[in-house]
């Protein structure tokens, strides 16, 4: 009997509480003193806060991407996709021996560019001292010749016998002469790919016949013969002098020589960077091969969330071999339409549920750019980073984000249903002498329930929150305060209870 009465009464109350409330204001509307009937609310102090709620997909903020350091042959692989990994855990391992192959073929390659610079800057020093040396010759033999003909020139003047001039030049000719037949048969001595024989015999056959025909005419002149023996002084002055015109015409082509094979300054810089560039190749090389030796090691904790690396496959640098998520710093991504952007912040705090599970947040970043989503509506990214993230958590499933746009504690706050607007901004409706007065306000922070007051109204001022069934409100209206529902209903709910027992 006594759960009969309790499920009667609970039936009962509601509908008394509105018949009461009804009969009240029928009264009220019937008297003819009376306004029309209105319910009020107090303002108060109090804690609010502004939330955004929104959802989004949970991904890792620490993304990386192996690729195959060098050339080489998978060895194996010792993940699958999905796993999940520590940091330091070995991945996938490569062909030692094939990567080692490779390493020495790169360093027998640097040695040769290596060995091939030192010979190009060697040969450069070399033709630059040539060069230098044949300069140096060339000027000191054009002195020496100079000297020479003067002193020729000296003692010709001296010697007034025809006979002895004359055979100073023969004794002149005849050792200038012997020399060129010298060279000939030296040349036909040592010949060459290139040597023409037959011409150089021709030509030594000439030289020979020369030779014959100045030892006649010297033969001719044997008792000619001046008393101061100035025509030897002559004699030896000249053949000095065909010495020094041969070394001259000797460094001229060494200087020829060393000008055509010296390479030009640009040439020499273009060498130089490009052995310094094969260093760099070498050591990025080297690096890259240690690497492979080492293998792909976990660079962090995280997940596999990618892996197309096949054991024993050839592989080329390059080569993408798996992606590692990490699962220590993993965010919420979600997208901002541009009413959200009006609240959003960089900063804000945020509540994430994943699976049941609640996280702390903050709001991370919001993207620059607005990309259509499925709707064709402009949507900004944004992400949440999690901040107390566990082992519950799961990449690319879903969450529920709450971020707290705005928060205020010790505040006036009013229901939102006791705050109109109008074109001159937010204002409600007081009661004076049972008389409606718009008054105006300032407004600060707004929940589902609640807005937080700025100024224009005390704490504990009675503001109009509705009218009985809707009516409408102007000011300078009477009215009349009805019972709060609330209050009436708390009280029927006790009397029920006690009935009830």
């Amino acid at each position: 009997m006594k759960k009969r009465k309790k499920k009667v009464w609970k039936i009962i109350v509601p509908v008394a509480i509105i018949l009461v409330i009804a009969l009240v204001a029928v009264n009220m509307m019937n008297s003819s003193n009376a306004g029309i009937p209105v319910y009020t609310t107090t303002v108060s102090g109090g804690d609010i806060r502004s939330e955004l709620s929104t959802s989004g997909t949970v991904k890792a903020e620490d993304t990386t991407t192996y690729f195959a350091p060098t050339n080489g042959k998978v060895a194996g692989v010792q993940i699958e996709q999905g796993d999940v990994v520590k940091s330091g855990d070995m991945l996938i391992c490569f062909d030692e021996e094939a990567v080692a192959y490779a390493q020495k073929q790169s360093q027998l390659e640097s040695q040769i560019s290596t060995a091939d610079y030192t010979a190009t800057v060697q040969d450069y020093q070399k033709q630059k001292d040539k060069l230098a040396q044949a300069e140096a010759d060339i000027t000191m033999y054009e002195m020496e010749i100079d000297n020479y003909e003067q002193h020729i020139e000296d003692l010709t003047n001296g010697i007034t016998d025809v006979n002895a001039l004359k055979k100073a030049d023969l004794y002149a000719d005849l050792y200038s002469v012997e020399k060129a037949i010298n060279t000939y048969d030296l040349a036909i001595q040592t010949p060459n790919e290139d040597t023409d024989m037959d011409e150089l015999k021709r030509k030594r056959t000439e030289k020979q016949n020369e030779l014959n025909k100045i030892q006649n005419e010297l033969n001719l002149l044997s008792d000619y013969k001046t008393d101061y023996g100035w025509e030897d002084m002559l004699t030896q002055a000249k053949k000095d002098l065909a010495d020094l015109q041969t070394k001259l015409q000797e460094a001229k082509n060494d200087k020829a020589s060393a000008e055509a094979a010296l390479l030009n300054d640009n040439k020499l810089v273009s060498n130089q960077l490009s052995q310094e560039k094969t260093k760099l190749t070498t050591q990025d090389a080297a690096r890259k091969y240690e690497e492979a030796l080492n293998g792909v090691v976990a660079e962090f904790d995280g997940v596999v969330t990618s892996l197309s690396a096949i054991e024993g496959a050839s592989v080329q640098e390059g080569t993408q071999l798996l992606v590692l998520e990490s699962y220590d710093e993993v965010c919420v991504e979600f997208q901002a339409s541009k009413y959200d952007l009006e609240e959003l912040r960089v900063g804000q705090k945020a509540i994430v549920d994943i699976s049941g599970n609640q996280y702390e947040g903050t709001v991370s970043k919001i993207n620059k750019m607005a990309q259509p989503n499925s709707s064709g509506v402009p949507m900004v990214g944004a992400r949440v980073h999690i901040d107390n993230p566990d082992e519950n958590i799961f990449l690319g499933i879903e969450a529920k984000i709450t971020i707290i746009t705005a928060e205020e504690q010790g505040v006036l706050l009013l229901p939102v249903e006791a705050v109109n607007v109008d074109n001159s901004g937010s204002f409600c409706y007081v009661i004076d002498n049972g008389v409606l007065v718009k008054k105006y306000i300032t407004t600060g922070v707004s929940s589902v329930e609640y807005i937080q007051v700025l100024d224009g109204l005390a704490e504990g001022d009675e503001v109009v929150t509705s009218s009985y069934m809707g009516l409408d409100m102007e000011e300078g209206m009477a009215v009349t305060v009805m019972p709060d529902p609330t209050a009436v209903s708390e009280a029927a709910t006790t009397e029920t209870t006690t009935a009830a027992e």
